[in-house]
């Protein structure tokens, strides 16, 4: 009886021994997965750094958006007064549109022939050896389709002469402002004469944007161009 209880405490014994040793074991395990945890995880201190990182990224990405509207709006802009210079300097070069000595510039946003929309540039005659000049508003006109929007660009205001206060100081709701200004020139083969049919004249255009914007601030587009007298 007693080599029996001997026998079954040693038994005892050395199971409790085998669980002890399994249960360091499993401990050791969850040791060691806590630290391979605890090193693939980010401390504070990188994820704040990652944060500035990523606000200095996003700072300067931000940025690039008002520049690239300006951008767009420039180019907007440069492309419009290209078109308005073409089309006074192609009025002025028709032919077709002289008018006892002189040229037709429009004034108005209407394509009606009649007077009121257009002023007659003199081109001949002792008149137009002196410097002529044109100031003129540009707004966009609306569409005449079911759209309503707007879609060209038109002229709304018109002075000659001096310059009107609303060049200088500038105002709301015109586009572009532009300045037509046009000087008698000469042959190189001759000397000028008032009444020679053949001497060209000098065509300066001028757009400036922003219309609402004192004449010192405005961005100028400069375009040049001859026309025959008549």
């Amino acid at each position: 009886m007693k080599s029996f209880s001997r026998a079954k405490f040693a038994t005892l014994a050395t199971d409790n021994s085998k669980l002890h040793s399994h249960f360091r074991t499993l401990r050791s395990s969850a040791r060691f997965t806590e630290t391979e945890q605890s090193r693939a995880a980010f401390s504070l201190t990188e994820v704040v750094i990652a944060m500035g990182v990523a606000a200095v990224a996003f700072t300067s990405i931000i940025a690039l958006f008002p520049l690239g509207l300006n951008m767009s709006k420039e180019s907007y802009e440069s492309t419009q007064a290209a078109l308005i210079a073409q089309t006074i300097l192609a009025d002025l070069a028709d032919a077709t549109s002289a008018k006892g000595g002189g040229k037709l510039i429009q004034v108005t946003g209407s394509n009606v022939f009649a007077t009121v929309n257009y002023t007659n540039i003199p081109m001949s005659g002792a008149t137009s050896l002196a410097d002529r000049t044109i100031y003129l508003a540009y707004d966009q006109n609306v569409r005449t389709d079911s759209s309503g929007s707007p879609i060209m660009l038109r002229p709304k205001v018109a002075a000659a002469g001096s310059e009107p206060l609303w060049f200088t100081k500038g105002t709301n709701g015109p586009i572009l402002l532009v300045k037509v200004l046009i000087r008698h020139s000469f042959l190189t083969s001759g000397p000028p004469s008032a009444n020679a049919s053949a001497n060209p004249q000098r065509v300066d255009v001028t757009v400036e944007s922003p219309a609402s914007a004192p004449a010192t601030n405005r961005t100028q587009y400069v375009f040049t161009g001859l026309v025959r007298q008549t």
